[in-house]
């Protein structure tokens, strides 16, 4: 069971203010500076509407990223989905998840796919739990070692 997201947690579409906000927890994660910069910094030029954030007391805690596929419209990909140290285990990963599979779904979405490690057990129940199933795993996705599940979700 997922606990609740904080009260004052709010989770809006990203804006250029937050640019360096979400820049620092990617360059947390395992990302590197320059990278972590260049995808976050496109990722909001390519997809303004499906590029979230979580905030609490005007930090950004988190964010989502989804992008829907050029050649089926009916489909989309959640590109990376962060929540800060610290900040895990309650509920913040379950809202950003909830909010963008529902922004894509009011975008007249029927499929959404998402990649993950079968090492990360805590996203993977997390996407289990909201209804992505595994699809498949695909070994060395992101290289030698880098095994992911694909999963899906039909709305």
């Amino acid at each position: 069971m997922s606990a609740k997201p904080p009260k004052d947690l709010c989770i809006r579409p990203c804006e250029d203010r937050d640019f360096s906000g979400v820049t620092n927890l990617e360059i947390d994660g395992i990302h590197e500076p320059y990278r972590s910069a260049v995808f976050v910094r496109q990722q909001a030029v390519l997809s303004p509407q499906t590029f979230l954030v979580a905030t609490k007391d005007e930090k950004i805690v988190g964010f989502s990223v989804a992008t829907v596929v050029n050649d089926n419209p009916r489909r989309a990909w959640i590109l990376r989905m962060m929540v800060g140290d610290g900040f895990r285990h309650c509920g913040i990963g379950t809202a950003l998840l909830r909010e963008i599979c529902r922004v894509l779904a009011g975008r007249g979405i029927t499929e959404i796919y998402l990649t993950v490690s079968p090492k990360n057990e805590p996203a993977v129940r997390l996407y289990t739990r909201e209804g992505f199933t595994k699809e498949s795993l695909v070994p060395a996705y992101f290289g030698e070692g880098e095994d992911r599940f694909v999963m899906k979700r039909t709305c």
